[in-house]
C-alpha cells in the first residue's frame, strides 16, 4: 500500500507542485514535450491486471495550414497487457491475453475556424516480444518488489503492422466560458485495430477556445497573437461507446499470428469514460484521468479500469 501511495504522490503530486513556480513568463512557445504514465496501481485498488501499464513520450510543433493552426505530433508508447490470474498455472487461467504493444506515432491536429478539431494520425505497432514489454514488466516488479506474472509465455507472437486514424469534435453549446459540450466521433483502422467510437466531453471550469486549449494538447503556437487566458483549470467527463472490428491485443497480430500464443476473442461493443482534471499555466500542463473501460475481450472476467497522468512543458 505504502508503495502504491508513493508511486502516486511521485508522479502526480509532485509535477503539480512545480507548476505555479515555473509560469513568470509565459511567452510564446512553438513546441511542447509531454510525458504520459498510465498505470492501474495509480488508483490504490490493489489490482494489477488487463491494461496494466503504459507509457507514451510526445514532441508537438505548432504551425499553420490554410489559416487554420495545425500542430505535429511525434511520439513512441508502450502499453502491456496481463490477464486477472497473476500466477498463471495453465492457459485455461488466461482471461485476457498476454500482450505487449511498442508504437511509433505520427499525428496532426487542424483547427478550423468554426471551433472544429480534426485529428489524423499514422504509425507502426510492434506486439510480442519484441515490444520488450515482458523484460520491462519483469523488472520494474522486482524493483517495486511485487510478484511476477507467470505466463508469459503465452504472449502474443511477434507482429508488425502500419496503423491510421482520424477523429472529428465540435463545439456545439458553450456557455460564458465555463461550461461546453463537445461530441466526437473516431475510426481507427490497420493490423492491431480496427474501430470507431462516438463520445461527448462535458467540460466545466476555466478553458480556452479549442485551438489553445490543453484539452487537445493545443497551448502552443507559431505566431506572436496571443488573445489566451493565462491559465486554464477545468474538470473534464467524457462517455464514449466503441465498436471493435478487430483488436490484435487480444486476437493476435492481423497478418501474422504465428503459434504458442493463447488468444481471446474481441468484444464488439464497449463502453469507455474518462474523468480528468486539468491544469495548464505559462510552460506547464498537468492532466490526471481516471479511466473505467467495459470488457475488451469475451473472456474476460471484469471490467478495467486505470489512473493515467500527463506532464507537457512548452519550449520556445
Amino acid at each position: 500500500m505504502l508503495k502504491r501511495l508513493f508511486i502516486y504522490v511521485h508522479v502526480f503530486c509532485l509535477p503539480v507542485g512545480m507548476v505555479p513556480a515555473q509560469n513568470k513568463n509565459p511567452g510564446m512557445f512553438r513546441k511542447e514535450l509531454s510525458f504520459t504514465t498510465e498505470n492501474d496501481d495509480y488508483l490504490l485498488l490493489k489490482r494489477d491486471a488487463y491494461y496494466t501499464n503504459g507509457r507514451i513520450v510526445s514532441l508537438r510543433t505548432s504551425g499553420e495550414k490554410k489559416g487554420g493552426k495545425l500542430i505535429r505530433s511525434f511520439g513512441v508508447g508502450q502499453m502491456i497487457y496481463t490477464p486477472l490470474i497473476r500466477k498463471t498455472a495453465s492457459p485455461a487461467d488466461i482471461d485476457r491475453p498476454y500482450c505487449g504493444q511498442l508504437f511509433f506515432k505520427y499525428s496532426q491536429i487542424r483547427f478550423p475556424k468554426n471551433e472544429a478539431v480534426l485529428q489524423l494520425s499514422g504509425g507502426i505497432t510492434v506486439l510480442g516480444r519484441a515490444s520488450l514489454a515482458e523484460s520491462l514488466q519483469n523488472s520494474y516488479h522486482k524493483l517495486l518488489k511485487y510478484a511476477r506474472f507467470s505466463g508469459w509465455q503465452y504472449q502474443v507472437q511477434n507482429a508488425v503492422g502500419p496503423d491510421m486514424g482520424i477523429s472529428y469534435a465540435r463545439t456545439v453549446w458553450e456557455n460564458s466560458s465555463w461550461i461546453k459540450i463537445i461530441p466526437q466521433v473516431q475510426v481507427n483502422l490497420g493490423t492491431t485495430f480496427i474501430n470507431a467510437g462516438i463520445g461527448l466531453y462535458t467540460c466545466l471550469g476555466l478553458f480556452e477556445k479549442n485551438s489553445n486549449s490543453a484539452l487537445w494538447n493545443a497551448r502552443i503556437q507559431s505566431n506572436e497573437k496571443d488573445d489566451r487566458r493565462d491559465y486554464e483549470f477545468f474538470i473534464y467527463w467524457y462517455p464514449q461507446f466503441i465498436w471493435q472490428g478487430y483488436n490484435a491485443t487480444v486476437e493476435g497480430g492481423l497478418l501474422n499470428k504465428g503459434s504458442g500464443a493463447v488468444l481471446g476473442e474481441t468484444e464488439r461493443r464497449i463502453f469507455q469514460q474518462n474523468i480528468g482534471i486539468c491544469y495548464a499555466r505559462g510552460r506547464w500542463t498537468t492532466k490526471a484521468v481516471w479511466v473505467y473501460q467495459s470488457k475488451e475481450s469475451v473472456s474476460q472476467k471484469r471490467a478495467q479500469q486505470y489512473g493515467s497522468f500527463l506532464l507537457s512543458y512548452r519550449l520556445h
